[in-house]
């Protein structure tokens, strides 16, 4: 296990070079304290037999759950984006199209799986995606899941002053641009825990998550708002870990 896992992915990071240079640099700079929060529930949750982690890209975390020590598959859908930090850092990254098709492993296979910040990506069946993470989980273990939370007071300002949640000229360019789609949408809680349950899991904890570090003036105001408004209209974003029910998961049908 190495020493300071944060302190060489940030070397790493600065080191990287051509078009996947700024999307390394702004991705570290804005997810660095979910990072840490994330590995250390997964510490805490201490999960049997390997972590699976789905939307690796660009492998951040993949590589300090590698460099901790922690058996782990990452599954994206176009690893080659980044192809020179996963050989750098001897990444187990597997191209998979998580809503078109199925996870590339058995049934039972992993004791843990993070869907982290990506399930606001999933534009054609995210109850699929759920489905396959439950049948490759095994019995009672752990999914970890973290998504922007569309009632966050940011959210909410903008939409107060007639704007969009998100920029969907600059979300759907993403795909040209990074390879994935932006933010198709982004959920509530009670939302979520809706998919998690229709989709065989049991939510265990639903925690809110605030953008306390934010610069300057902005960042300044956002604290003061935090301690007066209700939770789920204050966080930034939301995490959730749930544990796969026994039996078979299938995605919900409109009835």
């Amino acid at each position: 296990m190495a020493s300071n896992p944060l302190k060489i992915l940030s070397e790493a990071v600065v080191k990287q070079t051509g078009r996947a240079r700024s999307w390394h640099h702004e991705y570290l700079h804005n997810h660095t304290r979910r990072y840490l929060v994330d590995l250390q529930l997964v510490a805490a949750l201490a999960p049997a037999g390997k972590v699976l982690e789905i939307g690796s890209a660009p492998c951040h975390m993949t590589a300090l759950l590698t460099l901790s020590a922690i058996r782990l598959v990452g599954v994206d859908l176009d690893p080659g984006r980044v192809a020179d930090f996963v050989r750098d850092f001897a990444l187990d990254v597997r191209r998979c199209d998580i809503e078109r098709s199925p996870l590339p492993f058995r049934d039972g296979s992993f004791g843990c799986a993070l869907l982290c910040e990506t399930f606001e990506h999933l534009r054609i069946d995210p109850a699929f995606t759920l489905s396959e993470l439950h049948r490759v989980l095994a019995p009672d273990g752990w999914l970890i899941f973290t998504t922007p939370n569309v009632y966050s007071l940011p959210s909410l300002g903008r939409f107060l002053l007639g704007r969009s949640v998100s920029d969907p000229v600059e979300e759907f360019g993403k795909l040209r641009n990074l390879g994935h789609m932006g933010h198709v949408r982004e959920y509530s809680a009670p939302e979520v825990v809706r998919f998690l349950q229709a989709c065989g899991f049991v939510v265990r904890s639903v925690d809110y998550r605030y953008d306390a570090n934010a610069p300057g003036r902005r960042g300044k105001a956002l604290r003061i708002a935090y301690r007066v408004a209700p939770r789920r209209f204050g966080a930034r974003s939301w995490s959730s870990h749930a544990k796969r029910a026994t039996g078979h998961a299938s995605p919900p049908r409109a009835g």
